[in-house]
């Protein structure tokens, strides 16, 4: 679903997932521009698996001692909600399903 918006600016379709206090954003992963956002609580009943990471920054990999909590975004959203609370960015990351 993320890469199905193109960034205004480049035209890029590749975007990142990033909660940001109350928002769930969609970003370019190229220059770090929002394409759209909406309310992080519009999220919460979702069972996707995702990690969730400080974000490092537009098109940057997360390290891994940078990870907030794994697991169905449901589960960890209050861990999601607490990290991002004073203003740091939460960069989600699907997981595969195997």
């Amino acid at each position: 679903m993320t890469e199905m918006l193109a960034c205004p600016s480049g035209g890029l379709d590749k975007t990142e997932s990033i909660i940001h206090r109350g928002s769930y954003i969609l970003r370019c992963a190229a220059c770090g521009e929002t394409i759209v956002a909406t309310s992080f609580m519009a999220m919460l009943d979702s069972d996707h698996q995702c990690s969730a990471f400080i974000d490092p920054g537009p098109g940057k990999h997360p390290s891994p001692e940078t990870l907030v909590a794994r697991g169905p975004f449901r589960q960890i959203a209050k861990a999601i909600s607490a990290a991002a609370s004073d203003g740091t960015l939460i960069r989600l990351i699907s997981e595969a399903k195997v």
